[in-house]
């Protein structure tokens, strides 16, 4: 009789599932304004204007939409 040789083949890695971030998962992690304030102070580091940097991405992307609509199709906006 012949021995049949079975390769013997590594586990297979299992990678853990994570968890989508959300809008609500950032909101929940990220420190609002007041926190901001004391973290940038505990470590000697200036306050960034979160709140005009958010407006001035908004106002971005609004004329971004607004240079590229005419040349692209509804769809691709």
């Amino acid at each position: 009789m012949t021995k049949t040789n079975r390769s013997s083949r590594p586990a297979a890695r299992v990678v853990p599932i994570r968890k989508a971030a959300t809008l609500e998962t950032v909101r929940l992690v990220c420190p609002d304004s007041a926190q901001a304030g004391l973290i940038s102070e505990s470590f000697g580091l200036p306050t960034i204007d979160g709140d005009g940097i958010r407006d001035l991405h908004r106002q971005l992307m609004i004329d971004t939409a607004d240079s590229l609509k005419d040349g692209l199709g509804e769809r691709a906006m």
